[in-house]
């Protein structure tokens, strides 16, 4: 399981551009942390060096309790074995893939000023990587306050194949009728947190119903407007990296159930994806089925 998150954690940076530098083992550096997995066979180790101090986490195929040398004093992390054990449960970590879109205040179909934001649901797809959770005990394994960090990749395809966004203020379209757009979509990152409160029926997952609310929020680091065209027999695929009026931070509230390794998660947004008075006032959401951790 180590393994994977950190995979998944090396490629979700990837994306949003961070360096990460491979050779006989994975690295990824940054100004002052440094992280190297070095698999060896029965045994993995972890060595994160922050601030001059190494750390090493050892572990082993016959989930014995985990050995961390400290700049070479040597500690068993007998109490970080015992509280995993007892609490298996995931309500955060996991992939999620869904359908993202915004509402209005009157609905759907959106005003009339606006139908160049109408979108193809069918093509309105969201991906997110939840990495890291925490959870923190309330009630034995059975309640708990959860909290975490995550990625949310959203991919707002608009239906119209004519109409291009452009970076004006307030956010507007231009028209272009002998351009088929054969992809038109506006891509946003984020980095998420949560703050939901979890219930689970067993401390097993396999064995666990499990259900959680709260809310959360998501800090826009990424946006660009991907679309892709033939004319004159050639293919062009603009990418054009703005803001287009997108609020920089947004807050959702959030409720996931699920049984097993699955969960169904929404949220809907308390405040509207772009700035206020800048255009017609939407509101995101978004509807999944995650994997969990």
């Amino acid at each position: 399981m180590m393994k994977l998150a950190l995979t998944i954690a090396l490629i979700a940076l990837t994306t949003v551009g961070l360096n990460a530098q491979t050779n006989n083992t994975d690295s990824l550096k940054t100004d002052s942390v440094e992280v190297v997995i070095t698999p060896k066979k029965g045994q993995d180790s972890t060595i994160v060096k922050v601030a001059g101090m190494k750390i090493i986490v050892l572990s082993n195929e016959r989930n014995e309790p985990k050995k961390i040398v400290v700049d070479t004093e040597v500690k068993d992390d007998t109490t970080y074995y015992k509280d995993n054990q007892g609490d298996n449960v995931s309500h955060w970590a996991g992939v999620r893939i869904g359908v993202n879109g915004f509402l209005s205040n009157e609905g759907l179909p959106l005003p009339a000023s606006h139908r160049f934001l109408e979108l193809d649901y069918g093509k309105s797809v969201c991906v997110d990587v939840n990495l890291l959770e925490k959870d923190f005990r309330l009630y034995k394994q059975h309640i708990e306050l959860v909290t975490g960090l995550g990625m949310h990749f959203a991919n707002y395809t608009f239906k119209n194949k004519y109409t291009t966004l452009l970076n004006t203020d307030p956010l507007s379209a231009s028209v272009d009728s002998t351009i088929l757009l054969d992809k038109n979509k506006l891509r946003a990152t984020y980095l998420t947190a949560p703050l939901m409160l979890g219930f689970s029926t067993h401390k097993d997952e396999s064995k666990a119903f499990r259900f959680a609310a709260g809310g959360q929020v998501s800090w826009r680091i990424a946006s660009k407007l991907k679309q892709q065209y033939n004319f004159g027999g050639q293919t062009f695929k603009p990418r054009i990296k703005s803001d287009y009026d997108l609020n920089p931070l947004l807050f959702h509230a959030i409720a996931s159930m699920g049984y097993g390794p699955i969960n169904l998660v929404a949220t809907y947004g308390l405040n509207t994806l772009f700035e206020s008075n800048k255009t017609v006032a939407l509101n995101p959401f978004d509807v999944g089925v995650q994997i969990m951790f």
